[in-house]
């Protein structure tokens, strides 16, 4: 229960700072005429944080907690 409880909190938190970066002073900072790579730093920056914040939201969502008594208990593994 508290895992679940910890995965929801780091899914807000990482939605909040997902806001926050794509919102307008952050994006004014980008949006100037340069190119990086023949890319504009504007598109540049904008992939680049969705492939981050999808990388982060993969992490959170696959992380396993730490196996306690109860978990063992009800594990298909054999013993022998």
């Amino acid at each position: 229960m508290l895992v679940a409880r910890r995965k929801g909190e780091k899914l807000i938190a990482l939605l909040l700072v997902g806001l926050l970066a794509l919102n307008y002073p952050i994006l004014a900072l980008f949006s100037k005429a340069v190119i990086w790579m023949g890319i504009p730093a504007l598109y540049l920056y904008l992939f680049a944080f969705w492939a981050l914040f999808i990388a982060l939201a993969c992490a959170v969502m696959e992380a396993r907690g730490t196996q306690g008594p109860s978990d063992k208990a009800g594990s298909p593994e054999r013993r022998t």
